[in-house]
């Protein structure tokens, strides 16, 4: 498997050089620290995966990766990055991103994200997913906890008591959350979120 990595770190492109070596079928073939050197490295290489940090100089790296996956549609592409806005996500996601892999994970984590995405499968872990899914309803992060605990059935008065709100608050967030699902009781809002598999699991009551 060719591999490119793009990262404006040089002590962090040094070490997962380092862990790549533990790929015996990966195999390095160019490396960056500027976004404006990838078109050109990619369609020198024809790299079949491409790791990927979102916080480089050199361009704008959502738009970059836009432009090489509808050049090069069977590169693969792992994201890296620290960010943990579900806007900046979505719009990794949406860009073309094959894997989204946040730099807090274990060595090992990252290993595993580069066999599966360079091998043709998709990445996009719990904690990133759920971050996505609040960005696509427009949930504030507050909003998307709340969500969270009214779903694994936990009356406002417990809800105030875990994050230390007035139950006024609390209404008032619930409210918010119905009018942007587009419904009207809990019933409802339970029905929707199971629809759109929001939560793979919830928190006991």
């Amino acid at each position: 498997m060719r591999i490119i990595i793009a990262d404006d770190h040089m002590i962090f492109r040094e070490g997962l050089k380092l862990l790549l070596g533990q790929c015996p079928e990966c195999r390095i073939v160019a490396e960056t620290g500027t976004a404006e050197t990838l078109k050109a490295l990619v369609r020198e290489h024809g790299p079949e995966l491409l790791i990927l940090d979102y916080n480089m100089p050199g361009g704008d790296v959502g738009e970059t990766l836009a432009y090489l996956k509808q050049r090069h549609p069977e590169l693969r592409v792992l994201m890296l990055t620290a960010e943990r806005s579900g806007a900046l996500l979505k719009h990794l996601a949406d860009s073309g991103a094959d894997g989204i892999f946040l730099k807090e994970g274990s060595a090992e984590a990252l290993l595993a994200a580069v066999r599966t995405v360079g091998g043709g499968g998709r990445l996009i872990p719990n904690n990133v997913r759920e971050r996505i899914d609040q960005a696509d309803l427009n949930l504030t992060a507050r909003e998307f906890q709340v969500l969270h605990l009214i779903c694994a059935g936990w009356a406002n008065p417990a809800i105030a008591e875990r994050f230390a709100l007035s139950t006024r608050t609390v209404d008032k967030h619930r409210e918010n959350i119905l009018r942007k699902l587009g419904v009207n009781n809990v019933v409802q809002l339970i029905r929707k979120v199971e629809a759109l598999g929001l939560f793979e699991s919830l928190p006991e009551s």
